[in-house]
């Protein structure tokens, strides 16, 4: 018996073209406190075909992000983070002068109206609330990375 292929849709076409267009070794960062949901996010970008770079907290983001921004094709970055959280970061990221303008999208439990409008404010392409799967995850890249 003959089966066929899962149907696609246009945000996976998308990516498969984008990713077409990066450097080989074009990553994506997600910034988490939590161990348990950068391990997720990793998982769910490597399905994608994106390699990640994980970071416990804006701070250590900024730092990585100095030496790696070419290499950083987006930014994923959680909002509620103990030493530097997502406001500040997007704040500071805005303020570096190595900053490109990789799209940077929020990521947070915490979705209210004020907050979003916040991080929008703040210099964020997009939010993206928890939980989450993959196929929001490739949409919001596509929708993000395809604004231009």
């Amino acid at each position: 018996m003959r089966t066929e292929p899962p149907a696609r849709d246009g945000a996976m076409d998308t990516l498969e073209s984008l990713r077409a267009s990066l450097p080989p070794d074009a990553r994506a960062m997600v910034i988490d406190d939590s161990a348990t949901m950068r391990r997720i996010f990793t998982k769910q970008m490597q399905e994608l075909g994106l390699d990640v770079t994980a970071c416990h907290d804006g701070r250590e983001a900024l730092a990585v992000l100095a030496d790696e921004i070419e290499r950083t094709a987006i930014i994923f970055s959680d909002i509620q983070m103990p030493s530097m959280d997502g406001f500040e970061f997007c704040w500071r990221l805005q303020q570096a002068p190595w900053y490109d303008g990789t799209p940077l999208v929020m990521i947070s439990t915490c979705s209210d109206a004020a907050s979003v409008i916040r991080v929008l404010k703040l210099g964020a392409d997009d939010f993206i609330p928890k939980p989450f799967s993959r196929d929001d995850l490739a949409q919001i890249i596509a929708r993000v990375m395809c604004h231009d």
